[in-house]
């Protein structure tokens, strides 16, 4: 007969084996919080998972520069060896190094091929593991491969577990030799060598259909002259850091889809530091204007406008003068239709001015308050006569295209209204409308 054993699923109900050497000769004499952060990353070795340093510190509630120091503490005293290859063989404490526990028995009375795997602990592969990577590291191609690969990263890998991962990646990802070989160069130069960082790195490498050295180097090239492009656009709106994700997929969009160049998008950061706080969002707004109207117009967005402070002034002055005449246009209406409006109306100023007398010349608080009932009063059946007659209650109000600033250009603290770049590019259409209409000679300068 057969005998099993189910297997405990939830890591957190397994037991985590701590060396009596350790407690007896190097608990006695460590800080509490270094004992804490051992016993701690002791618990992950067995998961197989990564936990980056912020995690790591949070959930021991303490300060991740005590985390560092514990590490160094724990690295001097011989209990852990610091692994910046990306070698997985133990939990990783952040983005750049993984920690190893080497087995302190062996440490101080025996010795052993690799600290790090004795007879007692070290996990078997599986046969068909070794002999694959036994097959593979057997080919000439190969052996080139690996003496590249140790002299660009100036370290060696375990055949059985490193090795035989890295040549999984050829087939698992469909890239070449050469493509790995560029991604372990790219990722040490920025300090990043952990194993599964390099492997995200030639999986998406994969993905966007890189195969070659070539292609590669195609790629970051280009890549390169985005994150420049990237750089540039926070620096003039005085953001020394790096983009954000949400920041990149913004600026692709300026870049790729709407084709705006550099110069073109640096013009539209300077419209925005009028503003009280510049930022992307602003600067993708007048993009979209300006987009827009380039569309509207069959221009090319990069093509710049011509437009005068006089010209816009000009055009402010338009919109005021047609928002004005609208509102008289709706009043001469609804007195017509209503003539009780025009009554209110008419009492209503009136009143105001009365009112306004009394303020001046020291009126009683109860007669300002009969006024201001009286004016209640009429507001309130001048709204009613309007929408039963299915009109909106500001129907006779004067609409400027921008309430901030009441179409002047200007808001109530005396900066350049956000409006500004819009009514820029209408401007240049309504100058190239009144010079058309006075060539033609029709004399018309409403139409745009």
């Amino acid at each position: 007969m057969g005998f099993t054993k189910a297997k405990v699923k939830d890591f957190y109900l397994l037991t985590t084996d701590v060396e009596n050497i350790f407690i007896n000769e190097y608990l006695p004499a460590a800080p509490g919080d270094y004992v804490k952060v051992n016993l701690y990353g002791l618990l992950y070795p067995q998961t197989g998972a990564d936990m980056d340093a912020r995690t790591f510190a949070r959930q021991l509630r303490l300060p991740p520069e005590t985390i560092r120091q514990a590490w160094d503490y724990w690295e001097n005293m011989g209990a852990i060896r610091r692994i910046r290859s990306g070698a997985k063989a133990a939990e990783a404490v952040n983005a750049q190094e993984d920690i190893e526990f080497l087995n302190l028995r062996v440490k101080m009375y025996g010795s052993a091929t690799n600290e790090s795997e004795t007879a007692d602990e070290a996990e078997p592969p599986g046969e068909d593991k070794i002999g694959s990577a036994a097959d593979k590291l057997c080919n000439s191609g190969v052996k080139e491969f690996i003496r590249e690969l140790e002299s660009r990263t100036g370290r060696l890998f375990d055949p059985q577990k490193e090795l035989a991962e890295i040549l999984s990646w050829e087939e698992a990802f469909s890239v070449s030799k050469d493509v790995i070989l560029e991604a372990f160069s790219y990722c040490y130069e920025r300090e990043k060598t952990g194993l599964s960082y390099i492997k995200k790195v030639v999986m998406g490498w994969g993905e966007q259909g890189l195969r070659s050295k070539e292609e590669v180097e195609a790629y970051l090239k280009e890549n390169g002259i985005r994150q420049s492009m990237y750089k540039r656009v926070l620096q003039s709106l005085g953001l020394n850091r790096g983009a954000t994700e949400a920041e990149k997929r913004m600026m692709n969009v300026w870049f790729d889809e709407m084709r705006c160049s550099l110069e073109r998008v640096l013009e539209a950061c300077d419209r925005t530091l009028s503003t009280a706080n510049p930022n992307l969002r602003y600067v993708n707004k007048v993009l979209e204007n300006w987009y827009e109207e380039a569309k509207s117009r069959g221009l090319d967005v990069n093509q710049k406008t011509t437009v005068t402070q006089a010209v816009l002034n000009q055009y402010y002055a338009f919109l005021r003068e047609q928002a004005e005449e609208t509102a008289q246009a709706h009043k001469r209406e609804i007195y017509e239709k209503l003539p009780r409006v025009e009554e209110i109306d008419n009492m209503h100023r009136e009143i105001g001015k009365s009112l306004t007398k009394g303020l001046l010349t020291g009126m009683k608080d109860l007669q300002k308050s009969q006024f201001r009932q009286q004016i209640r009063a009429l507001e309130e059946e001048r709204a009613v006569l309007l929408t039963e007659h299915n009109y909106p209650m500001d129907y006779t109000d004067v609409k400027y295209a921008c309430e901030k600033c009441s179409d002047t250009g200007f808001d109530e603290n005396g900066a350049r209204c956000s409006c500004v770049p819009q009514r820029t590019g209408e401007a240049e259409i309504y100058r190239r409308c009144k010079d058309s209409s006075c060539q033609s000679g029709t004399g018309s300068d409403t139409g745009i």
